[in-house]
């Protein structure tokens, strides 16, 4: 969840990466899009759209985006908004200037920065789906989605709802509804946010443990992509850490698989990685994770 350095990408022969710009809710994002070198101008290939975690950006994902490029496929992968070099909501401050004819205004804002929106973060990820959508060479036909962490969440979140999704893979994902005291607390930001009872926009307040950045609690309060498993009728791997310590996986992935399984039409791979914790997905759980992601590309797209 928490930006980590990661083993550095040494970009797989016959793989080429171009840095693009993803535009969701006037907001730029920053993506990168992986492709192979050798396909031909008439190729239709599968693609995958990669959603990083809370702290991450498009870098937590380039070791497997690069990985499923050079298996044949066409993978982008994008920093959320707020987060390094993406762009930001903006926050009126102060009242609302006069506009003129064009209905424009000189205007003094606040740059949202480093902010945790759910909502915010499945638009951004359809954004990006929309733009591999029309990238070239791509078959619309057949697009995945890949999500790590809370970044999984976000992927289930949007997988339960557009049908352009045809097949998904999440690792260590925080799933479940937030519960006990934070949920009460996040209830009280929600309501008092839409009174206007606090900041409407949350920036440096409720700290997460050893987390960047800033929950939008108000958001999170609504937020529960468990509740949405159960709309998922396409291929769905999960992958544990054995180790888990941010969350338990009994009430995360293992419930989702659960769900998936006796869901009629549900079809679900779920994985656990022994003696692994949740960073080590990125370390000594890479190979077996990248890999079984892979090898569920091969099989579903």
């Amino acid at each position: 969840m928490a930006e980590k350095v990661y083993p550095p990408l040494v970009m797989p022969e016959g793989v080429d990466r171009r840095r693009v710009t993803v535009w969701s809710d006037g907001i730029a994002l920053d993506a990168d899009v992986y492709r192979p070198t050798d396909f031909a101008p008439e190729a239709a290939l599968p693609a995958v759209v990669l959603c990083h975690g809370w702290g991450g950006s498009k870098l937590t994902a380039e070791r497997y985006a690069a990985l499923f490029a050079s298996a044949g496929m066409i993978t982008l992968t994008f920093t959320q908004s707020s987060w390094f070099d993406s762009g930001s909501p903006l926050q009126l401050i102060g009242d609302a200037p006069d506009l003129d004819d064009g209905n424009e205004a000189r205007a003094h804002v606040r740059f949202i920065r480093d902010l945790v929106d759910p909502f915010a973060w499945a638009a951004n990820l359809r954004a990006a789906l929309d733009y591999i959508e029309g990238e070239p060479g791509v078959d619309p036909a057949r697009i995945g989605l890949w999500g790590t962490s809370f970044g999984g969440g976000i992927a289930v979140h949007l997988a339960a709802n557009d049908p352009r999704v045809k097949a998904l893979a999440v690792q260590v994902t925080a799933i479940a509804p937030l519960g006990g005291p934070v949920a009460q607390l996040a209830r009280k930001r929600a309501i008092d946010t839409a009174r206007g009872d606090t900041e409407p926009i949350p920036q440096g307040v409720d700290p997460w443990p050893n987390m960047a950045g800033t929950p939008y609690l108000a958001k999170l309060a609504h937020f529960n992509p468990l509740a949405q498993v159960d709309r998922l009728r396409i291929p769905t791997l999960i992958i544990d850490a054995g180790e888990e310590e941010m969350f338990p996986i009994a009430d995360n992935g293992a419930r989702a698989a659960e769900i998936i399984k006796n869901t009629p039409g549900g079809v679900v791979d779920y994985q656990v990685i022994p003696g692994i914790d949740h960073y080590g997905i990125y370390f000594d759980g890479y190979e077996p994770g990248s890999r079984a992601a892979l090898d569920w590309w091969k099989r579903h797209l």
